[in-house]
């Protein structure tokens, strides 16, 4: 037989008959099958007689995937360590999640923390205005409308709280409407799961980078809702009208955040709408800039 194991390629003695090739087959598959069962038996012992420790660092080799939908299938012992704490915590610090020295009693979940951990990322789509207002929903264009610029733009500052953030999207006046828009996080969708959702409620952070002009001042507003199934508000963080005056102190991008936390099952959604208008009523993009707003389920 060749290294590949094709049966065309085994050589037969040309004196066999084809009832003897087909005995010597049977045996042959007879004999394989035997061996295979014990030598995963040998194998299986082999991890058994292992110390918990050593086993725990064989295992936290495995992808996590494997780990929840093989490993802890295998045995009664193997199902209490991919149950435990350790072996998740061991992953974490592998994975530089935590630091080294992370104690286990610091965290109930060792594995809720990792999965969370592991799907971390800012949930908003286009947050800078690299791709125009695409992402953005409910767009309402006050005066002459939203306009992504690049930065510092017309009397402004440089972002430098990010060197990746280049761009930002600068309101106009009102007109008779403020320019806003929207977004709607299905948290589902993000791979967020109904139980997590409702009996540990992760905290949900949200956070907006706002600023004005150096020549005009400026209004800004933040309204971020959490939302059921079917769209009922379960809970609400709105910073009300926040006026950016001319040549203020507080010329800078500023930063505007709040966590959700305790906010009782049923969410589903995460509507963020931040909004801007200046306060000069002067044609063109003098209102409030926007930037690197974000969205987080923190582990």
């Amino acid at each position: 037989m060749d290294g590949d194991g094709d049966p065309e390629s085994v050589g037969q003695p040309e004196e066999a008959s084809p009832e003897e090739q087909q005995e010597e087959a049977s045996a042959e598959e007879a004999s394989a099958g035997e061996e295979r069962p014990a030598e995963e038996e040998e194998e299986a012992a082999y991890l058994d007689e292992l110390p918990e420790p050593l086993l725990l660092r064989v295992l936290a080799e495995l992808p996590a995937a494997e780990l929840v939908q093989a490993c802890r299938l295998v045995c009664l012992r193997w199902k209490e360590l991919v149950d435990g704490a350790p072996l998740w915590l061991l992953k974490c610090q592998q994975e530089g999640l935590v630091p080294a020295g992370g104690a286990e009693d610091e965290r109930d979940h060792w594995q809720q923390f990792y999965f969370l951990s592991k799907r971390r990322r800012n949930l908003l789509r286009n947050p800078c205005g690299e791709e125009d207002l695409e992402g953005w929903c409910d767009v309402e264009h006050g005066g002459d409308g939203w306009r992504v610029e690049e930065l510092p733009g017309d009397c402004g500052v440089e972002f430098v709280h990010d060197d990746s953030v280049k761009k930002f999207f600068a309101s106009s006046f009102d007109s008779p409407r403020w320019c806003r828009k929207a977004q709607v996080i299905d948290l589902q969708a993000e791979g967020y799961w109904e139980e997590l959702l409702d009996t540990t409620q992760p905290a949900i952070v949200v956070k907006d980078w706002y600023s004005g002009r150096s020549d005009a001042g400026c209004l800004y507003e933040l309204t971020v809702k959490l939302l059921s199934e079917h769209e009922d508000v379960l809970a609400e963080f709105d910073s009300g009208q926040v006026a950016v005056p001319p040549d203020s102190d507080d010329a800078g991008w500023i930063e505007i955040s709040h966590t959700f936390t305790d906010y009782g099952p049923g969410v589903r959604f995460v509507r963020f709408e931040h909004g801007g208008q200046d306060s000069v009523y002067w044609k063109g993009w003098f209102g409030a800039r926007v930037t690197n707003s974000s969205v987080w389920v923190e582990p």
